[in-house]
């Protein structure tokens, strides 16, 4: 019986997939010979399949094998989150009402358990000016060399100590605009976009607040901070039993897997804030940088030692 008040499993899959934008064929899925991928038997081929399309394969096949009768509740949802939020699992577990003992989102992970991630949000930072025409810069307020100085002045803002497995939180600016765009006209204002990343036990406004007050102390003029989308960390004992007991089906597959920290912020951390730890695994690349741009690809092999995997899983949990 598992140590919860909630029984059961919840197995989210995830419908969006991002980018793809540099392959051939992107939305042609196929299945094709595995060697020029350097695996054995058959690949699917596609926008999307090392994402979120094999493991949904995976979790799917899983569900559709099991006994008609289980001791214990085993819920498959879908999850339409696609505006890097917790919206889609905010839906699921707060207005809908699903709860359970441990949740499994099924993402590419190598067949290994992601059992950690950062979370992040964003920083929108408002840096004020007069616009004027450039031929007259004296009358008006040019917001070009006032971001210059709070983007150096980012650079200093105070950050908690690095996290042993996810490494440091982080300050990054992505995005800028400046408006209006006109010629030979000085902007009226800039929009500085910044992903300051979480470790577990961070608060999102919190990480804002000391943004706000640290450019308030570095800067001789003021800027509007607020917050953006969030997304919180995700952290699991690599002893609890939703991961002991993957990891332990995987070698009863002779599977080589091993817990990992996520590079990448995910959805993981909304199941953990509400009581309910929350791993991710699925077949699939966890390279995320190769899997916004390369062509996409998942082992056929792998999704059906993944789908005995969590069918194992199942068993475990739900009788």
């Amino acid at each position: 019986m598992l140590d919860s008040a909630h029984d059961g499993l919840l197995i989210q899959t995830y419908i969006v997939s991002q980018h793809g934008n540099e392959m051939d064929d992107t939305l042609a899925g196929q299945l094709v010979n595995g060697e020029k991928f350097g695996v054995h038997g058959q690949v699917a081929v596609g926008q999307g399949a090392s994402q979120n399309k094999g493991p949904m394969a995976a979790a799917f096949d899983a569900v559709a094998k099991l006994p008609a009768v289980l001791e214990r509740p085993v819920i498959l949802a879908v999850n339409t989150e696609g505006m890097s939020s917790h919206g889609g699992s905010r839906r699921i577990i707060d207005d809908l009402g699903v709860r359970a003992a441990r949740a499994v989102l099924a993402f590419g992970t190598d067949l290994n358990v992601s059992i950690g991630n950062r979370g992040r949000v964003d920083v929108h930072i408002e840096v004020p000016g007069v616009s004027s025409h450039s031929s007259q810069p004296t009358l008006g307020v040019n917001p070009l060399p006032r971001t210059a100085e709070v983007l150096t002045a980012l650079a200093t803002a105070p950050l908690p100590e690095p996290h042993p497995d996810l490494g440091p939180a982080t300050v990054t600016p992505y995005q800028l605009r400046f408006e209006p765009v006109a010629p030979h006209t000085i902007p009226q204002h800039g929009l500085l976009l910044v992903d300051r990343r979480l470790l577990p036990g961070e608060d999102p406004e919190d990480a804002v607040g000391s943004v706000r007050s640290h450019l308030a102390s570095a800067l001789d003029f003021e800027v509007l901070v607020s917050q953006g989308a969030v997304m919180l960390p995700a952290e699991v004992s690599a002893d609890d039993q939703v991961v002991t007991s993957l990891l332990d089906e995987l070698e009863s597959l002779e599977v080589r897997s091993t817990v990992v920290h996520s590079g990448n912020t995910f959805d993981a951390g909304y199941g953990c804030s509400r009581g309910i730890p929350t791993v991710m695994f699925g077949p699939g690349r966890r390279t995320f940088g190769a899997a916004m741009t390369d062509t996409e690809w998942v082992s056929a092999d792998d999704c059906l030692l993944a789908s005995r995997a969590l069918r194992g899983l199942i068993s475990r949990f739900c009788g």
